[in-house]
């Protein structure tokens, strides 16, 4: 009897510390999905439906006030799509930091940058660059960089966001 006792109070005690575990870990990711606060000129609308309800055909405002060009990304998206246009501060094989024309600077790092080196991309620091993106929580999430000085694009995410890298795009 005192043996069924021990072993029911371990598992239970094993079982309180899964659950506390489990609701600290949901409550800092809860404490990282707050909004991006410098990023109020950022046109943020509701497209209704499934999806994260951000959208308006990719419509949206830079940070001077102009309207970015269009994209064939974010055609079919549930994202808001935006152009970010800054200069390479510098680039490893960890992350590229431009530093957009606003003044704030971006990283680009990851499995998107390893991503983009894979294919080929070769930045240089004071080249001028495009990021296509859009901001998903409080992280922006590239989708295409176009090196305006020497014409290369490369892509990293398809038209609905869904990355290139994933592998084959079975639905």
């Amino acid at each position: 009897m005192i043996k069924k006792i021990i072993l029911w109070t371990l598992y239970a005690g094993l079982v309180g510390i899964l659950i506390f575990g489990a609701v600290n870990r949901t409550s800092a990711k809860i404490g990282e999905a707050v909004p991006r606060e410098n990023a109020g000129w950022v046109d943020y609308q509701s497209r209704g439906g499934q999806g994260n309800g951000q959208g308006e055909n990719g419509n949206s405002q830079s940070p001077n006030g102009g309207d970015r060009e269009d994209s064939r990304l974010g055609e079919n998206g549930d994202h808001l799509w935006v152009s970010l246009t800054g200069t390479i501060f510098s680039s490893s094989t960890e992350e590229m930091q431009v530093v957009m024309d606003s003044g704030e600077t971006m990283n680009v790092a990851g499995r998107a940058w390893r991503f983009a080196l894979e294919q080929g991309f070769d930045p240089r620091s004071g080249n001028q660059v495009v990021l296509q993106g859009f901001f998903e929580y409080d992280e922006f999430e590239t989708a295409e960089i176009n090196n305006l000085s020497t014409g290369q694009v490369v892509v990293l995410r398809d038209e609905s966001g869904r990355p290139l890298w994933a592998g084959n795009n079975a639905h």
